[in-house]
């Protein structure tokens, strides 16, 4: 198949993973990839070390006629977007040809309702929905459109052996929707009947904001229990050293690729009720799921892991199963690959 992928957003993002893995898959599995974005963002670089053909869109409405000559003259058969804008341009990409759109939706934002959204429904194949939220959205929105929910899945190594050392380990940016001053609240109230929880942070941030927070573990009497390792471009070590990972997101998540990657390592889970999380986490079996933005009940699902030492070996070997069974790299590009051949009317190779 030949297959454009548009993901136009300036930034890093989940969606932006989800879809940089799914196109450089699909290349290794013999289709021909294109991978159109802004010039400026570091996904279009990435894009192109994975040997993607790449395009800079500067100012797409501009030169949509010369973008429209290259689909046809490539044979593009099939354009997922993955952002609004690039969802617009899709369309107007393949009008009055045989090209086929789809829309892979992995917005925290409830989709649009509204006559132009419904006009370009009527435009698009299908849309993929990155958590069963967005596709409950996808199916109130544009009745009787065509919605699949494919999950992310990430490629993983072997699960790896729980440290003696009862620490949490927490995976993501330092921004305030991580839910940090969450988990320290909850860390706090955690340290007078045990004292030997540690928690470990993972993950870059800006200064000011990495001073913020190590201010409050200071003043909440944590300096001794909890670690800022920063950024890691290996994130292994890292993952070995926790015996249960915390995912307290305040909100988003649409995809969530920290939970996966602790689930791939076999740990269990304790995340909030937010995005996709409740798709992943099976509450109970694979971890727990506690409301966003409190305290007391995070604090009381992390202290059943310093409670019953067998617990988190339990939950999770548990999570390591689920995560093959529904979240591998292969069933996620199974999975989209079929629909594309559905779509257009074959089945791939």
């Amino acid at each position: 198949m030949r297959i454009l992928q548009i993901e136009d957003e300036p930034w890093d993002s989940g969606i932006a993973h989800y879809a940089l893995t799914l196109a450089g898959e699909l290349k290794r599995r013999g289709h021909e990839v294109y991978f159109w974005g802004r010039p400026d963002s570091p996904l279009l670089g990435a894009a192109a070390r994975a040997g993607l053909r790449v395009l800079g869109l500067r100012r797409p409405w501009a030169a949509l006629p010369g973008l429209r000559r290259q689909v046809r003259g490539l044979g593009i058969e099939l354009i997922n977007a993955h952002t609004g804008s690039g969802h617009s341009l899709a369309a107007a990409l393949a009008a009055m040809t045989g090209v086929a759109v789809v829309r892979t939706r992995g917005d925290a934002r409830p989709a649009a309702g509204h006559a132009l959204a419904r006009l370009l429904a009527l435009r698009t194949r299908a849309f993929i929905a990155a958590n069963s939220r967005i596709s409950r959205e996808l199916a109130q929105a544009f009745p009787g459109a065509k919605v699949v929910t494919i999950f992310q899945g990430i490629a993983a190594g072997e699960a790896l052996p729980l440290p003696e050392t009862p620490r949490f380990g927490i995976l993501g940016r330092l921004d305030p929707v991580k839910g940090h001053e969450t988990i320290m609240a909850a860390a706090a109230s955690l340290r007078q009947e045990h004292p030997q929880a540690r928690f470990l942070a993972v993950g870059g941030g800006a200064p000011p904001r990495r001073a913020e927070l190590e201010e409050r573990v200071s003043a909440l009497g944590l300096a001794e229990s909890w670690e800022f390792a920063g950024f890691v471009n290996d994130i292994r070590p890292a993952l070995a050293r926790c015996r249960v990972a915390i995912v307290a997101s305040l909100g988003s998540e649409a995809v969530s690729r920290a939970a996966l990657e602790w689930m791939a390592a076999g740990r269990p889970v304790v995340a909030s009720r937010v995005g996709c999380l409740p798709d992943l986490v099976a509450d109970a079996e694979t971890g727990f799921i506690v409301p966003p933005g409190d305290p007391g009940a995070l604090a009381q699902a992390l202290a059943r892991f310093l409670r019953e030492p067998g617990l988190a070996e339990r939950l999770g070997a548990e999570a390591r199963r689920r995560f093959e069974e529904r979240f591998s790299l292969k069933r996620f590009v199974d999975n989209t690959e079929r629909l594309y051949g559905e779509i257009l009317g074959r089945f791939p190779h």
